[in-house]
């Protein structure tokens, strides 16, 4: 996959990490692809995005996909934490 053309860098921003499981999953923001969720976590090395309402997408073949929707302020710092889940598996309910 190639990063999409039409993404720019905004001049004020939020960030995002991610640590997801498996970390080679593709991370799609407002539709478009940014990169791999390895690449957006840990010091220094999160997702700068403008500010506002975001849609979120991580998938990777074989998996199923994670979506979320987020409004993030200017300067906000936000974490998104998920273990994609394998594609036909269940997961337990809590008890």
């Amino acid at each position: 996959m190639t990063e999409d053309s039409r993404f720019k860098m905004p001049s004020t921003s939020a960030e995002i990490k991610f640590s997801v499981t498996p970390n080679r999953a593709a991370v799609f923001v407002d539709g478009q692809y940014v990169g791999h969720a390895g690449e957006f976590g840990g010091h220094g090395r999160g997702l700068l995005v403008a500010p506002g309402h975001r849609k979120i997408n991580v998938s990777l073949s074989g998996y199923q996909n994670f979506n979320t929707e987020v409004d993030l302020a200017a300067n906000q710092k936000f974490e998104i934490k998920t273990d994609l889940q394998k594609e036909g598996s269940t997961q337990a309910a809590p008890q």
